[in-house]
């Protein structure tokens, strides 16, 4: 009874120790690009593709998103290493490129989600590791003074100020920045912004614009300490 007993402890670890232990390798992946994905302030960070088994997500820092986009165009074939991505509570995301308006599935809920460890355009036979684009070294970019229209206010799902669109920049807010200045910009025309122009290196944002940290805003005349 004992040696058939240890005979079955030997096999269970065996068992065990064989599935714990081996790695598995990168998924590879392949289709067409049908769009791009961005964060919660514009800024790319996924790429749409569709597979012969479906649409995936496939994800990228943002910023190498630069690198990403003039490699793989909407509408061409590419092929990737990939890895699946952990799931993530957070908020909706924004929707692609040809859909600024829609949101799709938070990260928690997304199916097909993956994170890109290379990408190859076969066609033009080019590809780049993610990893070799190294992230920029934190910084705060020039210092500039802008006054012009107000565009646009962009809410959380939530319906929390995020962001500001001006004519020119994207006004980047965080949280306690959105809730202190939120009741103030009912029927708000014009802004004036104090701040941090972002640094480009390699950001793409969906609106076009360059990115600002606001240290201080004048909304009607009165100007707030942020």
């Amino acid at each position: 009874m004992m040696k058939a007993l240890r005979g079955l402890g030997w096999l269970v670890v065996l068992l065990l120790g064989g599935t714990g232990t081996t790695a598995q390798p990168p998924d590879s992946v392949s289709g067409r690009v049908q769009g791009y994905l961005s964060n919660r302030i514009g800024d790319y960070d996924g790429i749409r593709l569709r597979t012969n088994a479906g649409e995936i997500r496939l994800h990228f820092p943002p910023h190498t998103a630069a690198t990403i986009r003039r490699l793989a165009a909407a509408g061409q074939f590419i092929s990737a290493q990939v890895e699946p991505e952990p799931p993530r509570p957070g908020p909706a995301r924004p929707g692609s490129e040809n859909s600024p308006t829609a949101t799709v599935a938070s990260r928690e809920s997304a199916g097909g989600t993956y994170r890109i460890i290379q990408l190859k355009n076969p066609a033009s036979g080019k590809a780049v590791r993610v990893a070799d684009i190294p992230p920029p070294p934190p910084q705060l970019g020039r210092l500039i003074q802008i006054e012009g229209p107000l565009v646009k206010i962009l809410r959380a799902e939530t319906g929390q100020v995020i962001a500001l669109l001006t004519d020119k920049y994207m006004i980047e807010l965080k949280p306690h920045q959105g809730e202190q200045i939120s009741a103030l910009l009912g029927g708000v025309k014009r802004l004036g912004v104090v701040g941090y122009e972002r640094p480009t290196d390699g950001f793409v944002n969906r609106s076009g614009r360059p990115l600002v940290f606001p240290t201080t805003l004048t909304i009607r005349g009165q100007t707030f300490a942020l």
